[in-house]
């Protein structure tokens, strides 16, 4: 009787996390784009799973969401010197690290972090 109750116990367990791993991946969405305009024209940046203050010179662009949670996850290439949207909409924070600068950004309902390397990679990610 036991041998059976651990057997269906671990069937369960099996069909519980399919079932959350099929959600889990099911509400993920994922988008590339090689250009800004690109990025324009799939209305991310209207719907706000990407920020409007993004660089205009962004290219090589990851996007990653849930449906469910509005967390912003963008991962750009850029042209370094390109920071006028997010200077204008955003606070610059002061670090030691001269190789990247941050910047705190008010987005919808929540805070993000942007970060910008000088070698053109760039981040925007919800805190």
């Amino acid at each position: 009787m036991k041998k059976i109750l651990a057997i269906a116990f671990t069937v369960v367990a099996i069909l519980v996390g399919a079932v959350w791993l099929l959600f889990y991946f099911l509400e993920t969405s994922e988008s590339h784009f090689e250009t800004y305009q690109q990025l324009e024209e799939s209305e991310l940046i209207g719907k706000g799973w990407v920020p409007s203050f993004i660089p205009r010179s962004a290219y090589d662009i990851h996007e990653k969401h849930k449906v469910d949670v509005g967390r912003v996850n963008v991962k750009f290439r850029f042209r370094p010197g390109d920071t006028k949207e997010i200077e204008a909409s955003c606070s610059k924070v002061k670090t030691d690290d001269t190789n990247t600068q941050y910047y705190r950004c008010k987005h919808g309902n929540d805070m993000v972090v942007v970060r910008l390397g000088a070698d053109g990679k760039g981040e925007i990610l919800s805190e």
